[in-house]
């Protein structure tokens, strides 16, 4: 808030058996002649807990801002109406009321609450965590600062803030209009949460091995037409699979090689796999060329196809080159067979998770995994390879990748 106010009394406020912030907010808009709130979400049941006192002083002529979020639809068009009706009430009496809303396609999530009020015994700022709802003015466990004093620096920063906020466009007036649009777009939005909640509860209780939550991924990348859609990321993979295999082959035929010519060789190899992070770790693995087209070498005369075998094999040579983890060890298995054997890190195992197939560890690595571990990974995702009708594994990898980067994709809190 920049400079601190002089002269101010500071107490807490939160809602317990005593005291709510209703009661204080109450106490000081009874007398107001000035009010600036600015809120994250309001909902009509947080109105209604003050909506009579706020109509007493529209009628004495209140000075008036409001300023509402509308991020994730939680705020209710209905306050909103009600507050544009209360306009014409404070007009009557010589008094303004201003109302402001969020945009709904703003790059910034509105957050505050703030309840500043003005009246005869001088100004006090509520300052905290409570939204205009009933739960965060009287039910929840809420947080606040009651800040007191007749300096008026209080409210220049807030007007100042809502005035920037307005010429930045992450608030606009409410008009009836805006308004109706929000109301369409939210119920909209309400009716598909509410059936996205039951399913998400239906997933978290299934037996393992359901795939609905998969599924509904599997539809919405189905939909997808864009790079990262299934039908271009599973073409991708159609066209890098064959590319891989001859470079491993490559490795497996030639001659030992050392320094920049087996970076070269790995390089071209891991630019047709399809997992993160292999780049990091490939100056580490090119310190131990020998032992890793050793590994190759063995892999590419073993005749079994058994998960186990071929992972433990795999696994006595890597175990003596640095950053060549399970990743490394099951894209090579993938490439020699995408039918059979799944790659398993840290995406597959989340995915895996949400058909609630778990147990494994949240990222796999050579000391946690062995042939054992990774022959029943293998199994898991075979069967939920058939739930979900999927041609092969590389195809239930391309989602596992799409559902770990759209589960963990950074989001705002509420």
């Amino acid at each position: 808030m920049g400079r601190a106010p002089t002269q101010l009394l500071a107490s807490l406020l939160e809602n317990g058996d005593d005291e709510r912030h209703t009661d204080e907010i109450h106490r000081h808009l009874a007398h107001a002649t000035h009010l600036i709130c600015i809120v994250a979400f309001a909902k009509f049941s947080g109105w209604k807990l003050i909506r009579k006192v706020l109509g007493e002083r529209a009628k004495k002529g209140l000075q008036a801002t409001f300023v509402v979020g509308l991020d994730f639809y939680q705020s209710e068009p209905s306050v909103l109406r009600a507050i544009r009706r209360l306009q014409s009430k404070a007009a009557a009496a010589g008094g303004e009321i201003n109302l402001y809303m969020g945009q709904e396609r703003s790059r910034h999530t509105l957050h505050p609450k703030v309840y500043w009020f003005k009246g005869p015994g001088g100004q006090t700022a509520i300052v905290g965590s409570a939204n205009l709802t009933s739960g965060g003015l009287a039910g929840n466990h809420e947080f606040s600062a009651s800040l007191s004093g007749p300096n008026a620096k209080l409210r220049a920063w807030l007007e100042r803030w809502i005035d920037d906020r307005i010429e930045a466009e992450d608030i606009v007036e409410a008009t009836r209009d805006l308004i109706n649009g929000y109301e369409k777009r939210r119920d909209i939005y309400q009716t598909a949460m509410k059936i996205a909640e039951r399913r998400a509860s239906h997933s978290i209780d299934a037996k393992p091995g359901d795939t609905l939550a998969l599924a509904d991924l599997l539809a919405e990348m189905r939909a997808n037409k864009g790079a990262e859609g299934f039908d271009k990321s599973v073409k991708r993979r159609r066209q890098n699979l064959p590319k891989a295999r001859a470079q491993l082959a490559t490795l497996a035929r030639t001659a030992d090689l050392k320094g920049r010519a087996f970076l070269k060789a790995y390089e071209e190899l891991i630019q047709h796999w399809h997992s993160g992070g292999m780049q990091r770790g490939k100056t580490a693995i090119a310190k131990k060329p020998t032992q890793f087209q050793a590994a190759i070498r063995a892999l590419a005369t073993e005749r079994s196809d058994d998960p186990a075998v071929l992972f433990d094999l795999l696994k006595a040579h890597f175990d003596k080159i640095p950053r060549a983890g399970t990743n490394v060890l099951t894209e090579i298995l993938h490439t020699r067979d995408p039918g059979r054997f799944p790659v398993m890190n840290r995406n597959s195992v989340k995915g895996m998770g949400l058909a609630n197939i778990t147990g494994y560890p949240r990222t796999p690595a050579k000391a946690s995994v062995d042939g054992a571990r990774y022959a029943q990974f293998a199994e898991d995702a075979e069967r939920l390879r058939q739930s979900l009708r999927l041609t092969d594994l590389s195809e239930l990898d391309a989602l596992f990748n799409f559902a770990y980067w759209k589960t963990d994709e950074d989001s705002d809190e509420e």
